[in-house]
C-alpha cells in the first residue's frame, strides 16, 4: 500500500481545514437564518438559545461556540441583513450609468430584498428598529452604509442634472420612506398580492420620477 507523501498530507490537512470552515460557515448561516424567524415567531422576550438549539438539533453549547448570548446574536442576525441589503444596493447601483436608470434599478433592489428577505426586512426595519444605530465597542457597523448607496446615487443623479437642485438627503429620504411604505404593506397586508404590489411600485416610482426630477 502505498504512503502519502508529506506533501500529499499537507495537503489533506489543508483540504480538511478548509471543509470544517465551509461546514462551519453554512452552520452559522443556519443559525442566523433560523434564529430571525424564531425572533419574529416568538420575540425577544420569549426567545432563548435553548429553544433555537432544540429547532436546529444542536446542543445550546454548540450556539455558544459562535455567540456568547441572544443580544449578540440578535445583532448578528441584523447585521448579517444589512450586510446582502447593501450588496444588493450597490449591485444595482453599479450595474449603469444612467442616473435614472440607476436610481430605477436601487428601487427594484430595495423592495425585492424586502419581499425575498421579509423576516431580515421585519428585524432590521420593524421590529427592533433601535438596533439601526446602536453598535458594540469595537464592532463594524454596516447598516448605515447600505443608506450611503442610496445617497451617493441620488448626488450621481444632480450631478448629471438628471435630478433637481436640493437637499440630498431629504431626496434620499424620501426614496427610502417610499420603498419602505411599500414593503411594509407587501408583508403586513394579505390584501397587497403580488401582483398589487408589483403596480404599486410602477406608480409609486413614476410620481418620484415627476417629485425629482429636473
Amino acid at each position: 500500500m502505498t504512503q502519502p507523501t508529506n506533501g500529499d498530507d499537507k495537503t489533506g490537512r489543508k483540504f480538511g481545514r478548509r471543509r470544517k470552515g465551509e461546514e462551519k460557515e453554512q452552520l452559522k448561516e443556519l443559525i442566523l437564518k433560523t434564529a430571525s424567524e424564531l425572533f419574529i415567531e416568538q420575540g425577544y422576550s420569549a426567545f432563548s438559545m435553548r429553544k433555537l438549539a432544540a429547532m436546529l438539533g444542536y446542543s445550546p453549547a454548540t450556539l455558544y461556540l459562535y455567540y456568547k448570548d441572544k443580544d449578540h446574536l440578535l445583532f448578528s442576525v441584523v447585521d448579517d441583513g444589512f450586510t446582502r441589503f447593501r450588496q444588493e444596493l450597490a449591485q444595482a447601483s453599479s450595474s449603469t450609468s444612467d442616473p435614472w436608470e440607476r436610481l430605477d434599478r436601487i428601487g427594484e433592489a430595495y423592495v425585492q430584498f424586502g419581499l425575498t428577505y421579509s423576516t431580515y426586512y421585519q428585524l432590521m426595519f420593524m421590529w427592533r428598529v433601535d438596533y439601526l444605530f446602536e453598535a458594540k465597542q469595537g464592532e463594524e457597523v454596516p447598516r448605515l452604509a447600505a443608506f450611503q448607496v442610496l445617497f451617493d446615487s441620488v448626488k450621481y443623479a444632480q450631478d448629471h442634472q438628471a435630478v433637481k437642485p436640493g437637499d440630498p438627503y431629504v431626496y434620499s429620504d424620501m426614496l427610502w420612506a417610499s420603498l419602505h411604505g411599500v414593503v411594509a404593506l407587501a408583508i403586513q397586508i394579505p390584501m397587497f398580492t403580488p401582483e398589487r404590489t408589483a403596480k404599486l411600485v410602477n406608480h409609486t416610482k413614476d410620481m418620484l420620477y415627476m417629485a425629482l426630477r429636473s
